[in-house]
């Protein structure tokens, strides 16, 4: 998915990762690989948090690079997996 792709993104709904992460922010979007290995990693682009839906995802907008299911969307030390992605219509 590249830049102008919505996506979804889950998170676990705690009071930390709301205090964290607002509608507006701006999200790092790393890939890790190999999926085992946590020191190994590579950012591929950025993701504009545009809404949330429901108390586990948020909604968000690829504003530059791109993102896959399976990647990370970070902000600090909070992070969010990218799970679906929508098509534009």
């Amino acid at each position: 998915m590249s830049a102008g792709a919505k996506v979804h993104m889950f998170h676990s709904g705690t009071h930390d990762v709301h205090n964290a992460i607002k509608v507006g922010d701006i999200l790092t979007v790393y890939h890790e690989y190999p999926p085992d290995l946590w020191t190994v990693g590579k950012q591929t682009g950025k993701v504009k948090v545009i809404g949330t839906i429901g108390d586990y995802y948020f909604e968000g907008h690829v504003i530059e690079g791109f993102a896959k299911p399976g990647s990370l969307a970070v902000k600090g030390s909070t992070a969010c997996i990218i799970t679906t992605r929508l098509k534009q219509k």
